[in-house]
């Protein structure tokens, strides 16, 4: 299958899925659900030779046996890490390569954060006359209980990942993906974070989230895969929620 850009859809479709999805008369009357953080729960699990604390919440309904994990400081981890350091370079990789089950990112391990956030800030700035239109508004920034933060726009809507946002064909999905990613790649910025949750449909258009893995240094060519690879890699994985939403209940033959 082919979208009028030239390119190439996913073909595959399971054995007695519609072409055409609705939402399900049981989803319709389903009370509309304000947005909550997700509960979370302490949990303690045996990793190899290290027993682990890590406060646990679902990653998302459509992954219901997907959990986030958010490792409590320990110790005997910061000691081992801390001791680990001391080595010589070729030391360390070996000692993290053989116990790595005592180097799991957690709060204390600020590196990775702080550089999605900054990539995230430059995104917003170099995309200043997206906003609004095809990304949020970025207000500014500002410090929450003493970290970093930004202030940025409510966009509404219905995210790609839930069932309101599952009833296009893929054609349809393609012909809103394409003008989103061609739009960023003007200012030579590519959004490298391919998942369905990082697009929300707002009357009509789609608009992009989640900026902190985008990338500035593709060239126009590798810009021009990318956006073929990156909207394929969605509507593979938008029939597959198609599927699931109907093997759930949420969706129907339309």
């Amino acid at each position: 299958m082919e979208s009028e850009d030239g390119i190439q859809l996913p073909r595959y479709r399971r054995p007695g899925e519609p072409e055409r999805y609705r939402l399900s008369a049981a989803r319709l009357a389903m009370r509309p659900m304000p947005p909550h953080e997700p509960p979370t729960k302490l949990i303690q699990f045996w990793f190899r030779t290290r027993y682990v604390s890590a406060y646990a919440s679902r990653i998302s309904d459509l992954h219901p046996h997907v959990f986030g994990l958010r490792i409590c400081p320990s110790t005997t981890a910061s000691f081992f890490t801390s001791a680990t350091r001391l080595l010589p370079a070729f030391a360390q990789s070996w000692v993290e390569a053989v116990f790595p089950e005592w180097f799991l990112p957690g709060r204390e391990d600020q590196e990775i954060m702080e550089e999605y956030f900054d990539t995230e800030v430059k995104a917003y700035r170099r995309l200043n006359s997206l906003q609004g239109a095809v990304i949020p508004k970025f207000y500014g920034l500002l410090r929450y209980n003493g970290t970093r933060a930004m202030l940025l726009e409510y966009l509404g809507g219905i995210s790609l990942s839930a069932p309101e946002g599952a009833t296009m064909t893929l054609e349809e999905l393609s012909s809103l993906l394409q003008p989103c990613y061609r739009a960023l790649h003007a200012f030579g910025v590519h959004q490298d974070d391919a998942n369905l949750s990082n697009f929300q449909l707002v009357d009509g258009k789609i608009k992009v989230l989640d900026l902190e893995s985008a990338v500035f240094h593709y060239s126009a060519d590798q810009r021009a895969t990318f956006l073929g690879s990156s909207v394929r890699h969605l509507a593979k994985h938008y029939l597959s929620m198609q599927a699931y939403y109907r093997h759930q209940g949420s969706l129907e033959a339309a």
